[in-house]
């Protein structure tokens, strides 16, 4: 039971520094330093990326419709 265990063990601390040395961690860190301007990440903050460009095409909508149809186009 105990020698199972540790065959067990042994296998997965193996596979982990497997993984660990396959990882191509300059990619990863190259992703991870996407920003825009604002300082929002391009993948993690997706959500309110596109809440902002919604908020900005109604805004643009209102200002429009608050003009004459021939000045917006």
């Amino acid at each position: 039971m105990m020698a199972a265990f540790f065959l067990i063990l042994v296998v997965g601390a193996v596979l982990l520094i497997f993984a660990c040395y396959k990882t191509d961690w300059k990619a990863i860190d190259e992703q991870n330093r996407q920003f825009y301007v604002d300082g929002y990440h391009i993948y993690y903050d997706r959500k309110i990326l596109r809440q902002k460009e919604v908020e900005q095409l109604k805004q643009k909508n209102n200002d429009c419709n608050n003009r004459r149809k021939t000045e917006c186009g």
